[in-house]
C-alpha cells in the first residue's frame, strides 16, 4: 500500500509522530504520538491546503511511502459507525477520542478513515508505537509546491 505526505522538507521522512503529539490533531490527543499519511497525493494537497494560512514560505515535499502489504496490520472501520461529529471542523472530541483509544491500543499499524475534507478520500493514521512501523520504506521525496491560482 502506497501512503502520502505533504510536509516542510526537514520533516519528510519523519515516522516519529511527534509532530502530531504537540498538539493533537483530528485523530489524536496532545501527547499521543500519530503519523498522519493520506492514500492519494491529491487528497495530501487539498487536506494541507484547507489548513494552510496562504502560500508556504519554507520549501516542501511530498513524499512517498509504502507500507506492509499485510491487511491484518490495518484497521478500516466502516464510516458509518465513527462517532458522530468526527468530521467536525475544527476537529473535535468525537475522532480524537475513537484514534487515541486505538493508538494506545497499539492493535494495529494502522487505521484508515475517510478525509474530513472530501469523504470519498481515505487517509491513514499511523500508530508509530507499532512493532510494524519498521516495515515502512520511503520510497521517494519530491519537491512540491501548490499552485499559485489556489491561493487567489
Amino acid at each position: 500500500m502506497r501512503a502520502w505526505r505533504i510536509s516542510k522538507a526537514k520533516r519528510a521522512k519523519d515516522l516519529s509522530g511527534k509532530g502530531a503529539a504537540i498538539e493533537g490533531g483530528r485523530w489524536n490527543d496532545q501527547d499521543v504520538p500519530a503519523v498522519y499519511r493520506g492514500l492519494t497525493p491529491a487528497i495530501c494537497c487539498l487536506e494541507t491546503f484547507m489548513h494552510a494560512a496562504g502560500e508556504p514560505t519554507m520549501p516542501m515535499k511530498i513524499t512517498c511511502s509504502e507500507l506492509p502489504d499485510d491487511l491484518s496490520l490495518y484497521l478500516e472501520p466502516d464510516p458509518r459507525k465513527l462517532p458522530d461529529g468526527w468530521a467536525s471542523q475544527p476537529a473535535d472530541r468525537p475522532s480524537m477520542d475513537f484514534d487515541s483509544a486505538w493508538l494506545k491500543a497499539n492493535s494495529h499499524l494502522g487505521l484508515i478513515i475517510p478525509s474530513a475534507v472530501l469523504a470519498l478520500e481515505r487517509n491513514i493514521a499511523i500508530n508509530p508505537n507499532h512493532p510494524a512501523l519498521s516495515q515502512i520504506r520511503v520510497i521517494d521525496v519530491f519537491d512540491f509546491i501548490y499552485d499559485a491560482l489556489m491561493f487567489k
